[in-house]
């Protein structure tokens, strides 16, 4: 009881704050408003309400609506990005769309392996090699010759429709 004598009696300022608290008006803060409080209280140690708008504008760009995505637009980028859509995008209608477009460059993609394929063509001619493919390496990201299953770290048919392609990936 003694302990609180001194409280009762109000001689230590800092005592009684911490005892009874502070008046939330003194604050700056309106018990009485429907609005939430949160929104002006900046600070105990602050002198003034905090304002509602910040202090800064936003250049009008960041408010503008990026364009829509065509399927147009797949047609026109390089093979890498497409790539990076179908790996990076996963479950999504932008990864289906690379893949449409992959599919119509020639590119066929294995299940098993989780590659894509497309068969080698010798430099300046439309000839395709006999059962050579080239494969797209994710860990390297670039396209590599791809010579079958094997004791490579890539296995199995290169092409999902099969192919006659043996020995192991460089």
């Amino acid at each position: 009881l003694m302990g609180l004598l001194n409280v009762i009696r109000m001689t230590d300022q800092d005592l009684n704050t911490l005892a009874l608290g502070t008046d939330l008006t003194t604050l700056g803060l309106n018990l009485n408003s429907s609005d939430c409080l949160y929104a002006t209280f900046a600070s105990p140690w602050a002198d003034s309400p905090a304002q509602r708008d910040p202090e800064f504008t936003l250049p009008q760009c960041y408010y503008m609506q990026p364009p829509t995505l065509k399927t147009g637009h797949f047609s026109k980028f390089q093979l890498e990005t497409l790539f990076y859509i179908f790996y990076n995008m996963p479950r999504d209608t932008l990864q289906a769309y690379a893949a449409t477009e992959l599919y119509n460059r020639d590119w066929r993609y294995h299940k098993d392996l989780k590659l894509w394929f497309t068969r080698a063509t010798r430099q300046g001619t439309q000839d395709t090699q006999k059962g050579q493919y080239i494969y797209f390496d994710i860990n390297e990201w670039k396209k590599k010759m791809f010579h079958g299953a094997g004791s490579g770290s890539v296995g199995g048919a290169a092409d999902g429709a099969g192919a006659e392609a043996d020995g192991h990936a460089e």
